[in-house]
């Protein structure tokens, strides 16, 4: 459905209940118009959506909202897209509008005070003579809000508190010390408690204006998305789509990059990588070397990009992961345990041929290894040549101690740290290395990391974690120990992500009967050092509740689906391992008819 199409359908809506019944069965249609918008894309067609509302409006059953007619879910799920493509276009003025057609209630306060803060006329007065109008509009909301509407709360006021820091230096005014004083003001913070907020006390810490400005955009991503996912969860029946049997045609084919690329086999030659294989070398990188991450980069480097390049761009090719991307005004990474960033680097080569990434990426690497951080500082430089993105980096040398009583405390202390913000976590082949350390003393450490890691993504991101497949411990292989963290995960309460791959593990994880299976996938690659290289991994991938639903909703339904790269004749059948046939689809890739 085209936008033009939808304003003909509104066009002829000839009463509410009309309007409700074409919603309940196009939402799914209408949903991709507002949400995959690049930023161009977004500029070229503001007018038209600006349009659009205002044919809804001038409608009969826009004429019956006016009348007092409550509106039913699907027409506020519509009004509540238009609210996140304003806020995200800064089409300010017609949000007043949006907010006339809601109901009384927490969603319609909160668009009323994106409109006081947004729909500034005289920047020197209005951040101020509007401070009590806002908060309390917002407060009102807060308090009586969920979770996740309180969260949105705390966003809409922290980023009121960046305009007015930000906007009116624009013609050379300063409201710093002002407002400043009324947000941090004792009198205030006890009639409004959500003045409390620690958020807010780290926003006006922030001096350099660049600090500021990549804040806003983060609390604004925050916001859109929020608003849109809200949408989705008021009728989460209705955003999804019949299966196509067309769909295996629009996925790219399964392992299609084995060749490492030249520019990055020059640069590792010019690092000095060396290719020696160790049995465990490359499992305790904790201490390594400049000479151990030499042999690195020249042993494990290459398998780990091409393993990440093939991953990301496999999930890059699912339509809802996509469409998610596209509209991303800043794609932000999260890498815990990256090392030399190969996955770092895999991810940047999957969305440079993905094509549709047209946002700055900004990219934080965590890793207890100087050297190691330090050497994919190099590499990734040495791409800018060769990719067309845009991109970032941020390194930050940290101490993660390897029992779960010490870890957990220091991995939230990051979380608390970075916020909510990223799009996309991954954790490559580096969890293990705390089980082959002291197997006993890190047991929950890849459950903790995926509760922990959960706060820190935004309603459509990815987490993935992925690991060897060896036992370097006495115990158990480590593939196994993945899976049964993951799904301890996934069936604890009030979880925000859950398990989107394997299919399988997506279907089932909250009810496995195995509970801890091996699973296994293989590359083969090569590089300048190596020619035909395997490289063995197994993973899960997860995403926020709703986006996950969205995601796995057209995913194809087998029997049985192969989840062991080692055991070709084995398969996974709704969380139980049996003997299954090479003609199952493999349980990473098969969501898609054509892919096998």
């Amino acid at each position: 459905m085209t936008l033009q199409e939808l304003q003909q359908e509104i066009k002829r809506w000839s009463s509410l209940s009309v309007c409700d019944d074409f919603l309940k069965t196009h939402l799914y249609e209408i949903r991709p118009l507002f949400y995959g918008l690049t930023s161009a894309e977004l500029r070229a067609g503001r007018i038209d959506y600006e349009d659009t509302l205002l044919i809804f409006v001038n409608s009969r059953a826009g004429q019956a909202i006016r009348d007092g007619a409550e509106p039913p879910a699907s027409v506020i799920a519509l009004l509540i897209f238009f609210l996140s493509l304003f806020q995200r276009a800064e089409l300010y003025a017609k949000i007043r509008t949006i907010a006339d057609f809601l109901p009384i209630g927490s969603l319609r306060t909160r668009a009323e005070a994106i409109f006081e803060y947004k729909n500034i006329t005289n920047s020197r007065k209005d951040y101020l003579d509007r401070f009590e109008r806002i908060v309390s509009l917002i407060h009102d909301a807060w308090e009586n809000g969920l979770e996740v509407q309180q969260k949105q709360c705390e966003d809409l006021l922290v980023e009121y508190a960046l305009d007015a820091l930000i906007y009116p230096k624009v013609a050379g005014i300063d409201l710093r010390t002002s407002i400043t004083t009324y947000f941090l003001n004792p009198t205030a913070k006890r009639q409004y408690p959500i003045l409390k907020s620690g958020n807010l006390r780290k926003i006006f810490d922030l001096d350099n204006n660049e600090e500021l400005l990549r804040e806003h955009n983060t609390v604004r991503s925050r916001i859109v998305e929020s608003l849109h996912s809200e949408a989705c969860d008021l009728v989460p029946g209705l955003f999804v789509s019949p299966i196509a049997e067309t769909d295996g045609t629009k996925t790219a084919v399964t392992h299609e990059h084995k060749q490492l690329p030249s520019f990055i086999d020059d640069q590792l030659e010019r690092m000095g990588a060396v290719y020696q294989k160790k049995k465990q070398g490359a499992r305790f990188n904790f201490e390594a070397t400049h000479q151990d991450n030499q042999i690195y980069l020249g042993t494990y480097f290459p398998r780990t990009v091409i393993e990440a390049w093939n991953i990301l761009s496999e999930l890059f090719s699912i339509p809802a992961i996509g469409s998610a991307l596209r509209q991303k005004d800043t794609i932000r990474i999260l890498d815990i345990g990256s090392g030399t960033g190969a996955a770092v680097a895999g991810t940047l080569l999957a969305l440079s041929n993905w094509g549709g990434c047209e946002a700055p990426i900004e990219i934080t690497a965590v890793d207890t290894n100087q050297d190691a951080l330090c050497k994919q500082g190099d590499i990734l430089e040495s791409f800018r040549d060769f990719i067309n993105l845009d991109y970032t980096l941020a390194c930050h040398c940290v101490n993660l101690p390897v029992d779960l009583e010490s870890y957990v405390p220091a991995l939230s202390a990051i979380a608390d740290q970075f916020g909510t913000q990223y799009d996309i976590i991954t954790s490559w082949k580096c969890l293990c290395e705390f089980y082959n350390v002291n197997y006993a003393s890190a047991q929950g450490i890849i459950s903790n990391t995926l509760r922990i890691a959960s706060r820190l993504l935004l309603p459509y991101g990815l987490c993935i974690i992925a690991d060897v497949t060896t036992r370097d411990n006495p115990y158990e292989y480590f593939p196994m120990i993945l899976n049964r963290e993951a799904n301890q995960h996934d069936q604890a309460p009030q979880t925000k992500m859950r398990t989107i791959l394997p299919i399988p593990c997506a279907r089932v994880s909250a009810t496995c009967h195995d509970g801890c299976c091996f699973t296994q996938r293989r590359f083969v690659l090569n590089h300048r050092l190596v020619r035909n290289d395997e490289t063995k991994i197994a993973y899960r991938v997860f995403a926020p509740h709703s986006f996950a639903e969205t995601i796995t909703a057209n995913f194809t339904e087998h029997l049985a689906y192969r989840v062991n790269a080692a055991r070709p004749n084995e398969s996974c059948f709704s969380g139980r391992i049996g003997e299954g046939k090479r003609s199952d689809p493999c349980g990473f890739t098969g969501f898609f008819t054509e892919r096998k």
